[in-house]
């Protein structure tokens, strides 16, 4: 009795070298597309957060003047004498009784104040008790471009500056324009301004 033998075929399947190449490109295109929207959404994110930084710090310097400003000429007892002292197209100074003495003589209370563009350095700068034994000035903020002043009297019509001595009284609104400059991950310069008005209550 002949016993017949079964052979078996073994089939094997793979890939052939052309469908791997095919793989591998389609691979690369797809790794090089998350790559380039990656590189993207990193340098937006870095230039948005410069651009914050910029917007953040033109805000922080208006609402320094904006809280100061709005002091100016504070005088209860109407013998301290404050008011506005100087006012031009970059520099404020001015004096308030805020501890309500009726002198102006407190350093500690930041009764007389200076604030002035430092153009040469790009930077916003405050003088406390400017032209005495006790000034000291600090700056507030840089890459300030542009700090721009104005000033309306009371029927909001402007005063031309410099404003003459005679006009300091007439001032009752300072337009405050400040400009801050920045720089991008292109190397490319952007700029953020903020305009605002103060109203001078006390003066």
């Amino acid at each position: 009795m002949h016993r017949r033998r079964s052979s078996t075929r073994k089939h094997t399947t793979g890939f052939t070298l052309v469908e791997i190449l095919v793989a591998l490109a389609v691979m690369g295109i797809a790794v090089g597309a998350i790559y380039g929207i990656f590189i993207a959404s990193n340098k937006s994110y870095h230039t948005q957060d410069r651009v914050a930084e910029a917007q953040q710090g033109v805000r922080v310097g208006v609402d320094f003047m904006v809280r100061d400003i709005r002091m100016a000429g504070l005088d209860p007892l109407t013998s301290a004498g404050a008011g506005i002292e100087q006012a031009t197209t970059t520099r404020i100074r001015f004096t308030a009784d805020i501890d309500m003495n009726g002198i102006i003589d407190n350093p500690q209370d930041e009764e007389r104040m200076t604030y002035e563009y430092d153009s040469a350095n790009s930077r916003l700068r405050r003088c406390l008790y400017e032209g005495t034994a006790g000034e000291s000035w600090q700056t507030l903020i840089d890459k300030v471009s542009v700090l721009s002043l104005g000033y309306l009297d009371a029927s909001g019509n402007a005063i031309a500056t410099p404003v003459a001595a005679t006009n300091l009284n007439s001032i009752k609104t300072v337009i405050i324009s400040m400009t801050c400059n920045g720089t991008d991950t292109q190397g490319q310069t952007f700029s953020r301004t903020i305009n605002t008005r103060v109203i001078c209550r006390n003066q």
